[in-house]
């Protein structure tokens, strides 16, 4: 695996972690006619970016870039710069993969 595909599946687990940790400590501060969607979208999207990381693992990329920018609707609040990462990675897997799907060549001496 490349190096760059491995460091955004790295980095879409910990969007995973991470977005779910905040998303769901800040739903007891959420109103209670939206509670169970603010629940819902707290996991929902996280999962999206696990899901993104099992897809790039496998080699799908277009499908882990279609799902990185599912879960940049995490919703972070006050942490809204998180989602940035994420959404800049999942264009470039969208748009570009060949960026990231390439395999490097061995070298022969």
């Amino acid at each position: 695996m490349k190096a760059t595909r491995q460091m955004v599946t790295v980095g879409s687990a910990a969007w995973a972690v991470a977005g779910a940790l905040i998303a769901l400590v800040s739903v007891p501060n959420s109103t209670p006619d939206a509670r169970w969607l603010v629940r819902l979208a707290s996991v929902v999207f996280p999962a999206a970016a696990a899901a993104a990381a099992v897809a790039l693992r496998r080699g799908a990329i277009r499908w882990g870039g279609v799902l990185l920018l599912v879960s940049v609707a995490t919703p972070t609040y006050f942490a809204w710069p998180l989602n940035v990462p994420a959404l800049v990675a999942g264009l470039v897997l969208v748009l570009a993969p060949s960026a990231v799907a390439m395999e490097p060549v061995p070298r022969h001496s």
